[in-house]
């Protein structure tokens, strides 16, 4: 048994190292095929990638919008802006508002209870009150910086 082993081992060794065949054309038909399989992928996968970069980026526009938006229509209805501690502060119905930056997103407060997320992945914000108006500049995780300027309508600010 350890014979025809032995034999059955030289008889591959020698087939396999003493082939005088050659590379065939349908080997190299194969790698070819193989390679352009790949080759072609590359474009998909780059054009993919792409795309979703382009939707995040999208999706942050959508919520920076949003909470301009929003902290518009309500700073609308309020009263007595006041920043105090890099919080953006103002009264509405009674009770009083704030807007902090708390981890990596911007929160509103009321009465200083709640946690309402309203921007998220924001690296840094500031708010500042110069000539009556509210000027916001937020720094989000990727280095991308967006601002604005709001201005009161009836109500009176500090």
């Amino acid at each position: 048994m350890e014979k025809i082993r032995r034999v059955y081992q030289l008889l591959i060794k020698r087939f396999v190292y003493q082939n005088d065949r050659g590379y065939t054309l349908a080997e190299a038909l194969i790698a070819l095929t193989v390679f352009m399989a790949c080759a072609a992928s590359f474009p998909l996968l780059y054009d993919a990638a792409y795309r979703i970069v382009e939707a995040s980026k999208s999706e942050k526009n959508t919520e920076w919008e949003i909470f301009i938006v929003q902290l518009r229509n309500e700073l609308h209805q309020s009263s007595n802006w006041h920043i105090s501690g890099g919080k953006l502060n103002y009264g509405v119905e009674g009770s009083i508002t704030s807007i902090s930056q708390y981890e990596d997103k911007l929160r509103r407060q009321i009465n200083g209870q709640g946690h309402e997320v309203m921007l998220q992945n924001v690296k840094k914000a500031t708010f500042a009150l110069e000539g009556g108006k509210l000027y916001i500049h937020v720094t989000f995780q990727d280095g991308e910086e967006e601002g604005t300027s709001l201005y009161p309508f009836n109500q009176a600010s500090s």
